[in-house]
């Protein structure tokens, strides 16, 4: 089992206004360390998209070229998302056809489809300007007694580039955050923390909105963090920190 961990770590960048908001806020600066690393190897950029035939595939974004490398599994069979290849590693991933522009296809989230499990108010001060601003019925301190835990809805998630509806029936008071997001690449129980790493497949960047109002009136976070598009994502996975 895979699961995904958003951390409160902000980055602020203008959100934008209108109708839509255009997310590319994150990603761009994302995009730029993740080609200047000399950590990365060659092909574990990986993102998802769909190619021109309409197939959901995971491929390598070579930043440089801006291009699409397809990728496989060693007996060419094609690779679907992001879980098939922390499962079988990336030793077992092998390049398949001809790099693709990346005008000519689509970019997905590189992982989706599970509910994202977040620890809130553990940025010590966003905790205090959080819990200051009036919408938080959550707790009565500036920092919790315990961890804050609770899930962004699967269904919010979207790719870089894709369009936020900012929902003006649902919120007028939308709010963002720049998190780090941490990808566990196999079960465990009882981790002990010395070996809590050796879980980590990986890191992304996400953009996590906010409707305020709705997370103060239902004194959770799940209602107000989990309308459609209120997920951005970066478009590589893992994200390398230089």
């Amino acid at each position: 089992m895979i699961t995904f961990f958003c951390f409160d770590n902000h980055i602020r960048e203008p959100l934008g206004c209108g109708g839509l908001v255009k997310n590319s806020t994150i990603s761009d600066s994302a995009v730029i360390m993740a080609s200047d690393s000399e950590h990365i190897s060659s092909l574990t950029n990986y993102c998802a998209f769909v190619d021109p035939r309409g197939n959901e595939c995971i491929g390598h974004f070579d930043v440089a070229t801006d291009t699409i490398q397809p990728l496989a599994f060693k007996s060419g069979t094609h690779i679907a998302n992001l879980y098939q290849v922390i499962e079988v590693g990336d030793d077992n991933i092998i390049p398949s056809g001809e790099p693709i522009p990346r005008s000519s296809i689509r970019l997905l989230p590189p992982i989706s489809g599970r509910d994202i499990l977040c620890v809130g108010k553990n940025y010590a001060e966003h905790a205090k300007e959080f819990n200051q601003s009036g919408f938080d019925s959550s707790d009565k301190k500036d920092q919790p007694t315990h961890p804050v835990i609770f899930t962004k809805r699967y269904t919010s998630i979207i790719a870089d580039g894709d369009d936020i509806l900012p929902h003006h029936d649902f919120t007028q008071t939308l709010d963002y955050e720049g998190e780090i997001g941490v990808i566990i690449g196999k079960q465990g129980f009882r981790i002990s923390q010395d070996e809590a790493m050796d879980y980590v497949w990986g890191y992304t960047i996400i953009n996590d909105l906010t409707a305020r109002e709705r997370q103060r009136d239902h004194k959770q976070f799940y209602i107000g963090k989990s309308a459609d598009t209120f997920c951005p994502m970066v478009s590589i996975a893992p994200f390398h920190f230089i």
